[in-house]
């Protein structure tokens, strides 16, 4: 039961992270922020041979999933 309660804190925690994200999209998705994102991506890559997507275009995708999961439901 304890650990049942701790997992939907902790999933409330992070919808509500998510949302402060998507309502700050202005700041987050500028171009100043999105430049040095874009540089520290790079250097990822370069250096471990990772790809990370940008933030902005996976808070895209996530909008566009709610929006659908709202219209199959209403």
């Amino acid at each position: 039961m304890k650990i049942l309660m701790l997992s939907v804190i902790l999933m409330l925690s992070s919808c509500s992270t998510i949302d402060q994200v998507k309502a700050s999209k202005g700041i987050y998705c500028s171009a100043g922020y999105k430049a040095i994102r874009a540089v520290g991506r790079t250097a990822l890559s370069v250096t471990t041979g990772l790809v990370s997507p940008d933030v902005c275009s996976q808070l895209d995708l996530i909008a566009e999933e709610v929006t659908e999961e709202d219209t199959v439901g209403a």
